[in-house]
């Protein structure tokens, strides 16, 4: 089971670069993913052969675009295999990357920050019994992120990027929630009772100067540009930072203070205001008017907080607008059905004016 974000765009990557196709968008030059989330679209962009700048203003988000993009040369892993193997030199048919995995899955566990906060074992120091994770999955994340921690200084960006973002997505594997981290459920799934296991992930390398971000979106755009800016905004009012949590805390390392019944991080400094009906219109706005690049594509869809003509006023101030659009399954993280069972998702496609 992958991470999938509110709004990912897995499912929509033909769809996408196959207007780039049908609008003669040129992939030989570089292409700007202003909200890379978990970097698909930042990927697929690297595959046809655009040097790629991804952002985010997650951590975790940018720890899925070092993990995508970084990777000039297979990975080797050459400063930590000696404490792997015990320098052997005995012939192994697994590569680095392998050898890497399955020692980091045969850590014991650890009563550390997350087994504390964010298991069971929650109960020791609080009221809460926070079932996110069972206590040896929770006390395996705590071990194997520590390890990484330690290697900080031996491993490429783009390798402990790898191992992180395996980390993340074993996780999720046996979260213990409906699919986001706003909460957890009071009875186990039958997959979270699973035991938590880090496996490979594609490495795809790449000689081009692929860059990332981890900043504010209308901010970065100030300071960079390139042949297409892609932007696929939150659509919604929910905060990805608070939704996505302990993944954030996975993958920063760090500790924080952290409060309520679902053990949540400070998360306001992180706030979209795309994710505010009110607001949406006037980031949109602003973020054009900073765009430096020959092509805007922006993914958008009717459940937006922006409505589509308002999006087809801000656009057409800047050049001449067409409109893609396709029909897919609605996400949905209840049982609710007030909505239909099908999206139609729109992307948007600025040809800027020269001047």
């Amino acid at each position: 089971m992958a991470i999938e974000f509110l709004g990912h765009k897995n499912n929509l990557l033909d769809f996408i670069f196959g207007v780039i196709e049908k609008e003669n968008i040129p992939t030989d030059g570089s292409f700007i993913d202003l909200f890379s989330g978990t970097g698909c679209v930042s990927a697929a962009a690297m595959k046809v052969g655009f040097e790629v700048k991804a952002n985010d203003m997650l951590g975790m988000c940018n720890r899925f675009a070092e993990a995508a993009l970084l990777n000039k040369e297979t990975p080797n892993f050459k400063s930590v295999l000696p404490e792997i193997t015990g320098n052997s030199n005995t012939a192994c048919e697994s590569s680095p990357f392998e050898l890497v995995i399955e020692y980091l899955n045969a850590l014991p566990p650890t009563e550390g920050y997350i087994w504390s906060n964010y298991s069971p074992a929650s109960l020791h120091k609080t009221e809460h019994e926070r079932m996110y994770f069972t206590e040896s999955n929770a006390g395996k994340i705590d071990a194997i992120r520590e390890k990484i921690k330690s290697w900080k200084y031996s491993l490429t960006k783009a390798e402990e990027s790898l191992l992180i973002v395996s980390l993340m997505k074993a996780a999720n594997r046996v979260a213990n929630t409906a699919g986001t981290y706003g909460c957890y459920l009071k009875k186990w799934k039958k997959r979270a009772l699973n035991q938590l296991k880090l496996e490979t992930i594609e490495v795809v390398t790449s000689d081009k100067e692929h860059q990332t971000y981890n900043e504010d979106a209308n901010e970065l755009i100030k300071k960079i540009s390139g042949t297409v800016v892609y932007a696929d905004p939150p659509y919604t009012k929910r905060q990805y930072a608070a939704y996505y949590h302990i993944l954030e805390t996975i993958a920063l390392g760090d500790e924080p203070n952290i409060t309520g019944s679902t053990g949540l991080r400070s998360w306001q400094d992180l706030s979209s205001d795309y994710c505010y009906k009110r607001k949406a219109p006037d980031a949109l706005r602003d973020l054009l008017s900073e765009a430096k690049c020959d092509h805007f594509l922006l993914s958008y869809n009717e459940d937006g907080q922006i409505p589509h003509e308002i999006i087809l006023e801000i656009l057409s101030k800047y050049g001449s607008v067409t409109t893609h659009e396709k029909s897919y399954k609605r996400y949905k993280s209840s049982s609710i059905s007030h909505k239909g069972n099908t999206l139609v998702e729109r992307l948007y496609h600025l040809k800027m004016n020269k001047n």
